[in-house]
C-alpha cells in the first residue's frame, strides 16, 4: 500500500484478519475459549472511523452468547453496547457506534465507532458470557491528528537581532519542534510556549534570536510522535536584514525578503520532493539494470504449473486437474502434514525453481481476497504469522477491492484498469519477480530480492466461493519497454 495514515493500515489489517479467522473451524458453543484481538493498539485519525475487533478462540457461534463492548476509564466501564436477550446501547454513544454482527457465527465481533473525537480515545473491553463459561479482551484506542505546516514569523528584537518566530496548530499528540542551522545542528530557542485549548489539541509556538553574523539559514521542524514525515520550514536571513542607519532602505529591504520567504520555503518544499524522487528513482534504477531492453517473454520458458494438494490448507478444494483452487467455508477431513498450511488457506505449486526464467499465468476474472506470488521452501507454513518479503514470500493480491503489494506497509498499487488474468515473471539469477496483466501487458508491480535455495509458485485463497486457475500457454504481444514500478 505509498505512505498511508496510520489508521487506514490498522483498519485493513484489521478486516484482512477478520476474513482469515473466519476460515477456521466452527467449535461447540460451549466449554471454555480465549477471546483475541487482531490489535492490541488501533492508532486512528482524529474524525475518521475505528473498527475494534474481537474473536473467539477456537472460533465458535457466538449469536447465544451475552456480549459487551464497553469503554474503560478511571478503572470504571461505561457501557457503549450490551446484545443478548435485549440489545442495549449506552446512551452517550447512540449515533455513533454501531455493532457489527455478520461474522457472529463464527466468533468475530465488531465495534465500528463513526467520526473519532479525543474522548473516544483509551481502553475498551469485549466481554462473551456462554451458559457455562466467561472470558473477555481488552483493546487500546490511540487517536492521533496532524497540524499545519510550521509558519515562521520575523520581528526586529529591540537589540539588533532578527526574532524568527515558528508556530505550528492542530497536533495530537504533542509533537517535537526543534530548530536546525544548515549544518543541521540544533539550535536552542529563547522561548517555547504551548497550550492544548483547542480542543485539547496542541498548538505550538518557538522564537529565537538571530545576530549578524549568524547562519543565515534557518529551519523549524516539527516531529509527529507517532509514525509520519516531519514537516519543515526554512527562511534565508542575510545580512541586509540587520538595523543600518539608512532605517528605510533598511525596511524596504525587510520587508522584501518577508514578502520572499514564502518563495523560499517553497524553493526548499520542491529541493526536499526532489531529494525524494532521486531516492526512489535510484532504487527503481537497481531494477531496471537487471532488465535490459529486449523482449522479456521471448526469452522466458513458460511454466505449466500445476497444485500440490499435500500443501493445500483444509479449507481450499484443489481440481481434479490440479490446475485450480476454491476456497469453502468449511473445511475437509484430510491428513495433516508439515507442509501444509494450517491457519491460512494457502497452497504451493508442484515444481519449485533453483534457477533460470520461468513465468506463468493466472486467471482472476472478478474474483475477490485473494493473493498470489512466489514463496521460497522455508518460508512459514505452520502457526500465524506475517506474509512479507523479508519473511520469503513475494506476492500481489486484491483484498477489499484494493489491490497490494504483500509487505510490510501494505502498499497500494495504482492500477488504470482491473486485471482478469495476471503473468508471474520470475528470474531467479537476476532476483526479479513481475505482475504484468496480460490483456495490456502493462506492469502491475515488481519486487528485487537476492534468492537462494527452491522457489516454489504461491497461491493465497481467503473469500469463500473465490477460485484461481493456471491459465495454458497462448502467444501474447511483448513488450520492448518494461516499466518497473
Amino acid at each position: 500500500m505509498g505512505a498511508q495514515h496510520p489508521g487506514s493500515d490498522t483498519a485493513l489489517a484489521s478486516a484482512f484478519l477478520i476474513l482469515c479467522l473466519q476460515a477456521a473451524p466452527v467449535a461447540s458453543s460451549t466449554g471454555h475459549f480465549e477471546v483475541i484481538t487482531p490489535n492490541p493498539t488501533v492508532s486512528i485519525l482524529l474524525g475518521k472511523e475505528a473498527l475494534l475487533v474481537c474473536q473467539l478462540l477456537p472460533a465458535r457461534n457466538a449469536e447465544a452468547m451475552e456480549i459487551r463492548w464497553t469503554q474503560i476509564r478511571d478503572d470504571k466501564e461505561k457501557l457503549i453496547y450490551q446484545k443478548g436477550r435485549n440489545e442495549i446501547q449506552g446512551e452517550a454513544y447512540r449515533g455513533q457506534t454501531h455493532l457489527l454482527t455478520s461474522a457472529m457465527q463464527r466468533g468475530t465481533v465488531s465495534l465500528l465507532i463513526g467520526n473519532v473525537t479525543l474522548a473516544d480515545q483509551g481502553k475498551y473491553g469485549c466481554d462473551f458470557q456462554s451458559p457455562d463459561f466467561f472470558n473477555s479482551a481488552e483493546q487500546e484506542l490511540q487517536v492521533t491528528s496532524s497540524g499545519s505546516d510550521p509558519h515562521l514569523n520575523l520581528t526586529r528584537d529591540g537589540n539588533g537581532g532578527i526574532q524568527v518566530t515558528c508556530l505550528s496548530a492542530g497536533w495530537y499528540p504533542k509533537p517535537r519542534l526543534f530548530w536546525t542551522n544548515s549544518r543541521g545542528e540544533t539550535l536552542r530557542p529563547d522561548s517555547e510556549e504551548e497550550d492544548d485549548n483547542d480542543g485539547g489539541l496542541f498548538n505550538l509556538s518557538s522564537s529565537l534570536v538571530v545576530m549578524e553574523g549568524s547562519d543565515p539559514v534557518l529551519s523549524c521542524t516539527v516531529r509527529p510522535s507517532t509514525r509520519s514525515v516531519d514537516s519543515m520550514s526554512s527562511v534565508l536571513i542575510t545580512d541586509t536584514l540587520f538595523p543600518r542607519p539608512n532605517h528605510w532602505r533598511t525596511g524596504l529591504i525587510v520587508f522584501l525578503l518577508i514578502l520572499c520567504c514564502p518563495v523560499i520555503v517553497f524553493a526548499v518544499y520542491l529541493w526536499r520532493i526532489h531529494k525524494a524522487k532521486g531516492a526512489v528513482y535510484s532504487e527503481l534504477g537497481k531494477i531496471k539494470k537487471k532488465l535490459d531492453s529486449k523482449p522479456v517473454f521471448d526469452k522466458a520458458a513458460f511454466e505449466p504449473v500445476t497444485l500440490d494438494r499435500n500443501t493445500a490448507h483444509p479449507s481450499l478444494v484443489v481440481s481434479m486437474d490440479q490446475r485450480s483452487v476454491t476456497a469453502r467455508d468449511m473445511p475437509q477431513s484430510v491428513t495433516d502434514s508439515p507442509e501444509k498450511f494450517d491457519q491460512y488457506s494457502c497452497v504451493l505449486g508442484t515444481d519449485c525453481y533453483t534457477s533460470g526464467v520461468h513465468y506463468w499465468d493466472v486467471e482472476v476474472g472478478d474474483e475477490q481476497g485473494w493473493a498470489l506470488g512466489v514463496t521460497r521452501e522455508s518460508a512459514n507454513r505452520r502457526g500465524r504469522f506475517s506474509f512479507s518479503p523479508e519473511q520469503g514470500t513475494w506476492a500481489i493480491q486484491l483484498s477489499m477491492g484494493q489491490y497490494q503489494a504483500v509487505n510490510a506497509e501494505w502498499s497500494l498499487l495504482d492500477l488504470s484498469q482491473k486485471p482478469r488474468k495476471i503473468r508471474v515473471y520470475l528470474d531467479y539469477d537476476n532476483g526479479v519477480v513481475c505482475f504484468y496483466d496480460i490483456d495490456t501487458m502493462a506492469p502491475i508491480h515488481a519486487f528485487t530480492a537476492s534468492f537462494s535455495g527452491k522457489i516454489y509458485p504461491f497461491f493465497w485463497v481467503w473469500s469463500v466461493g473465490t477460485s484461481l486457475r493456471l491459465a495454458h500457454f497462448h502467444s501474447t504481444a511483448y513488450t520492448k519497454n518494461v516499466r518497473v514500478v
